[in-house]
């Protein structure tokens, strides 16, 4: 799989405070709405923000900021070049956007999970690790077989395809929280 050939690409500081600010004043608005990763586990909490276009209509310039970031690391000399490669170019929409909130014993346990039927997924760091937490590191499954992992600080963002499993770590301590957007071709 190609996919699991690729590297996630670490773009640092991608997000100001200000930016992470913005993205936590939304969730907070829209927590009525919050998903148990794990039916009556409180450990894995995720906030839809794309629901009822929030997202996009409430802070625009965020939603941008990640598009572009993503279509320029595909673009890039060295990029995948995954874009390039469709006929007639590619549209490329949020299928979701979401603000996990993740505590001690919350994991993506799975090393196979893939964000199926999306193009390119972009993670945001928006705790400090050394700091707010420990352990929920991010790895991905490499073509070997071998589990790479990807250290990334508070405001940091991983974009990588979205096909290429990937999986986080069990939270040890503390408070682990991710913006994640998921670009496709579908509808919004």
């Amino acid at each position: 799989e190609k996919a699991q050939r690729t590297r996630p690409v670490l773009l640092p500081g991608l997000f100001t405070e200000e930016d992470i600010n913005l993205v936590r004043s939304l969730s907070e608005e829209l927590s009525a709405v919050e998903h148990r990763k794990h039916a009556g586990s409180s450990q894995w909490r995720t906030r839809y923000l794309h629901a009822g276009g929030a997202f996009k209509e409430r802070v625009p310039a965020l939603l941008e900021k990640l598009t572009a970031a993503a279509i320029e690391v595909d673009d890039r000399p060295g990029g995948w070049g995954y874009l390039k490669k469709a006929p007639g170019g590619v549209r490329l929409v949020p299928r979701c956007v979401e603000h996990h909130l993740v505590l001690p014993g919350g994991a993506l346990p799975d090393p196979t999970h893939f964000d199926g039927g999306s193009l390119l997924t972009i993670d945001v760091m928006l705790k400090d690790p050394s700091t707010d937490f420990q352990g929920g590191t991010l790895c991905t499954l490499e073509s070997d077989g071998s589990m790479a992992s990807h250290a990334f600080g508070k405001g940091d963002a991983l974009v990588f395809l979205s096909h290429k499993a990937h999986c986080v770590q069990p939270v040890t301590a503390g408070l682990r929280e991710t913006l994640v957007m998921e670009l496709w071709e579908g509808e919004e």
